[in-house]
């Protein structure tokens, strides 16, 4: 019985290490073209982008259009396109994020964005623009968080000021 104890608590401690090992890259993307400038790094382990940039993942490239900030709400319209072999799922819910400059992450606004919802299936050498709204906004600064593919360890980041 004790041995059992000891494998399991040998299991776990090894799965935390691995854990802890493979981290999550923030830098997942490479800057094609730039809009507004160089990139910017406010720290050795976040790289954000600017709005304009072209930045090309593995299999897609994606470019946030506009930003503005309205009321505290966050207005985003952001193209993807797939550059993929395969189709691939966009959404505001399991791609996206957002939060404001203490770290609060904003609630998704549905109801009150301009039409346009970048949510679908883009097809392979496809593209899709359209518009995310979060809500909750008491700072003047953002920023926002976008995953290509879910459970990756790329995150493409942007501050919106």
């Amino acid at each position: 019985m004790k041995d059992n104890r000891i494998r399991i608590m040998a299991v776990v401690i090894v799965l935390a290490l691995a854990a802890l090992a493979c981290g999550t890259s923030t830098s997942g993307g490479e800057v094609v073209s730039t809009a507004g400038g160089d990139t910017q790094a406010p720290s050795a382990e976040v790289t954000t982008h600017n709005i304009g940039d072209v930045i090309q993942t593995s299999d897609q490239t994606v470019t946030l259009n506009s930003a503005e900030i309205v009321g505290g709400n966050l207005v985003a319209n952001f193209t993807v396109e797939n550059r993929g072999a395969s189709s691939i799922d966009i959404g505001p819910v399991i791609n996206f994020e957002a939060r404001d400059a203490d770290g609060t992450k904003l609630e998704l606004e549905i109801f009150d964005c301009p039409a346009g919802n970048l949510q679908s299936r883009i097809l392979a050498g496809d593209k899709l623009r359209g518009n995310i709204c979060w809500k909750g906004l008491t700072t003047n600064t953002a920023r926002i968080y976008y995953t290509p593919v879910i459970f990756s360890s790329t995150i493409l980041v942007w501050d919106v000021k």
